[in-house]
């Protein structure tokens, strides 16, 4: 199956005051894109990047001068969400595309083994979502913070990327989502709304989303632990 990936790229860095697009901050020497896009380019058929309004240049530079232009075919720039930009790097893929993974750009710890297990999970059921289980007690609650229940720990996932899908389904799924005005937060979710399945497969615990200041000392310490392994 040709499987194609497409990273998001955009990202304003606002709650981590970073004052950039915090993809591209370095961790340990390399901006964050790079080490998100790197372990993809072995594994798919090529990488669409989708860009924050602006920054297609100052990508293309990074890519060239960290040798990933040849696997990256295309840098397109994304919409003014996050599932609009999935959908610009949809009309970007080539006409072979059969399967597709979406990343965020942000996750720039995912390693071979996750996108491995996404790519055969989509081969195997269909879609491949990367996911951990809850590990915490979750309550539900009203606005007011009144707790209404407490949910069953061994039902919840969650939720990480690459998220893979057949490309013919997630194109579906978007535009459903269109006609009926629904925003999801991620691509899974857009599959609910479709009414088409979505599988799980394993994530990772170091596969975290560089969110706040803390994620970028927790991701610089893991990847020190990781090169002294």
């Amino acid at each position: 199956m040709n499987t194609y990936a497409i990273v998001l790229g955009g990202g304003s860095g606002a709650r981590m005051g970073a004052g950039m697009n915090k993809v591209l901050l370095p961790l340990r020497g390399v901006p964050a894109i790079v080490r998100a896009i790197a372990p993809f380019t072995g594994l798919c058929a090529g990488i669409v990047l989708v860009a924050r309004e602006g920054e297609g240049d100052t990508m293309r530079q990074m890519l060239t001068r960290y040798g990933l232009n040849g696997a990256v075919l295309a840098v397109v720039p994304g919409g003014a969400d996050r599932q609009a930009s999935v959908a610009a790097g949809l009309n970007a893929l080539p006409a072979d595309a059969e399967g597709v993974m979406v990343h965020d750009g942000a996750r720039a710890l995912v390693t071979v083994e996750i996108i491995r297990r996404a790519i055969e999970s989509m081969e195997k059921y269909g879609s491949g979502v990367a996911s951990v289980p809850v590990t915490d007690t979750v309550k539900r609650a009203d606005r007011q913070g009144n707790v209404q229940e407490t949910l069953d720990r061994d039902t919840l996932f969650a939720m990480q990327t690459p998220q893979a899908f057949r490309v013919t389904e997630l194109r579906q799924a978007h535009a459903e989502a269109e006609r009926d005005g629904f925003r999801g937060t991620d691509d899974a979710s857009l599959l609910e709304h479709a009414g088409l399945p979505v599988h799980l497969c394993e994530g990772g615990r170091e596969n975290i989303k560089l969110t706040t200041a803390i994620d970028l000392s927790l991701a610089e310490a893991i990847l020190s632990a990781r090169e002294e392994a």
